[in-house]
């Protein structure tokens, strides 16, 4: 990316650093287990800075990155790493501390909805379906992938927060509302029924009147929700909503679908959910696009205009594919499929072109401001449950998950501002003599806010927010420089994805 070097790199580099990525987000994990971020949503552009909200605490849309570590604690103990290594025993209790946090009391609002599922608009949204299925699904993986080693205590915590979130939702959100003329959402639903057919698989549940109404509420959605001919006959798109004919699901959410019917599949041993799921995923694999970079992208929507459909390609994340790569990953372990094999591959690629040294990825293009830059730990947990699916464990997986911090600061350009961290530090500013964005976070807070240092007054941060010795840079005609100061460019572990080559520093 800086300096045109990259498009070299990525032909060679054919799959991203997971364990460096694993790494970074483990950052964000607080010592009470909490996850958190800046909560930056790539595929509709906001966050809580544009909600007004300035949250930075925890998301259940990162719980997939308890499954993730899962994964990689199975591949660890298989290797026998735990029995010499201090790191991973640390590893397997920041895990257990992660699902006490997620499943105890205090995790849930009275109302029996999960707490922290506003997202990208912070603690101003207390309801919702979709951030309620989302942690039950990845508690549910995570019991699945633990296996024997997960103590009982834990095993039995995820149940019973899993029953209680599935109560709650079905009250808040009664499945049927759809038929009866209010409008569903396609993953929504799906997402809730991955949630209660993991606990199925996970906890034995064996009623068969349960069985059936699963049975009957997947056939529904399959009924109500999919259609052929997008972008051909091979293939197989979801309405976004229920009665509503007009758009698709984006992109991204497609492994919400995807996921649970091959998991039905497995259960019931019904070949038809894998024909779909197969089908869904051909939807993505044909529906991709090549950016500016030649990397392969995940497309945005489809949009029905009078008689024909119209594929729209960005604004569109880059980091968050995970769920629905995992997904596709996940139906090729029934059925060998080169052309969903390769797309794998090229979104591999795409992970590495745009992973910074640090390894968090770069979150998305097209919006032109923080939404492209801010790196969400949200979205990237689940790619890094994907990453892990797909590559396994091995030592250098390990010893990137496991390596200590270095202090080095992080920079990623953009077209409009640029993300940077440092330790705890982290910040999203502007190219010099702009004065736009200007916001200061700490990774162990919960809050983050603008930088009102030169102002004063009730919203000044307090001093340990303070991030006044950053780099600067210089956005000129020609490119971008760095400016004179505190760091050289030793220090920096930069990647652009500003458009304008970086021509090292302004002299």
């Amino acid at each position: 990316m800086d300096n045109g070097q990259s498009a070299i790199v990525a032909a060679q580099v054919k799959r991203p650093d997971a364990g460096k990525l694993a790494n970074w987000l483990l950052t964000w994990v607080q010592p009470s287990g909490a996850i958190h971020g800046f909560h930056n949503h790539s595929v509709w552009g906001s966050n809580p800075y544009r909600w007004s909200d300035f949250t930075s605490g925890h998301s259940t849309w990162a719980s997939p990155l308890l499954p993730s570590l899962a994964l990689a604690l199975r591949g660890m103990r298989e290797g026998g790493a735990e029995a010499a290594d201090e790191r991973v025993r640390g590893l397997q209790e920041r895990l257990l501390q992660m699902i006490r946090f997620q499943t105890s009391p205090e995790a849930f609002q009275e109302d029996g909805q999960y707490a922290h599922i506003g997202f990208q608009m912070g603690e101003s949204l207390k309801a919702g379906l979709i951030h309620n299925a989302m942690p039950n699904a990845a508690l549910g993986m995570t019991a699945l992938f633990a296996g024997d080693w997960l103590p009982e205590a834990s095993r039995e915590s995820i149940r019973l927060a899993m029953e209680r979130s599935f109560a709650a939702c079905d009250k808040l959100y009664p499945y049927g509302i759809m038929y009866e003329g209010a409008r569903a959402i396609s993953n929504q639903e799906y997402a809730r029924l991955w949630g209660k057919l993991l606990y199925r698989r996970v906890f034995g549940e064996s009623d068969v009147r349960s069985d059936s109404e699963l049975i009957r509420q997947i056939d529904k959605m399959i009924e109500q929700f999919h259609f052929r001919g997008l972008p051909d006959a091979d293939c197989e798109a979801s309405y976004r909503y229920s009665n509503t004919y007009d758009s698709t699901e984006p992109g991204e959410y497609y492994g919400l679908l995807i996921g649970p019917l091959v998991l039905a599949y497995e259960l019931f041993g019904d070949s038809r959910y894998l024909d779909h799921a197969g089908a869904l995923s051909r939807h993505l694999a044909r529906s991709a696009w090549y950016d500016e970079n030649g990397c392969a992208r995940m497309h945005r929507v489809w949009y029905k205009s009078g008689t024909r459909w119209v594929k729209l390609d960005r604004p569109m994340l880059i980091a968050g594919m995970g769920i629905s790569l995992y997904a596709i990953h996940d139906y090729l372990r029934h059925r060998d499929d080169a052309e969903l094999t390769g797309f794998l591959r090229q979104c591999d690629a795409t992970y590495a072109y745009y992973q910074n040294p640090r390894g968090y990825l770069t979150s998305a293009s097209g919006w032109d401001n923080e939404a492209d830059v801010a790196p969400a730990s949200t979205w990237q947990s689940h790619d890094l449950l994907y990453m892990i699916a797909r590559y396994g464990y091995d030592r250098a997986f390990g010893e990137a998950l496991l390596a200590p911090g270095d202090g080095r600061i992080s920079v990623l350009l953009g077209s409009r501002c640029i993300w940077m961290e440092q330790g705890e530090r982290w910040t999203i500013t502007d190219y010099h003599a702009i004065d736009v964005h200007q916001l200061l976070g700490r990774k162990d807070e919960a809050v983050f806010g603008r930088d009102m240092s030169w102002v004063g007054g009730p919203r000044t941060l307090p001093e340990r927010f303070n991030f006044a010795d950053r780099p600067g840079f210089m956005k000129t005609n020609e490119g971008i420089y760095l400016m004179p100061g505190a760091y050289g460019e030793a220090d920096i572990d930069l990647s652009n994805a500003s458009g304008m080559p970086y021509l090292g520093l302004w002299k």
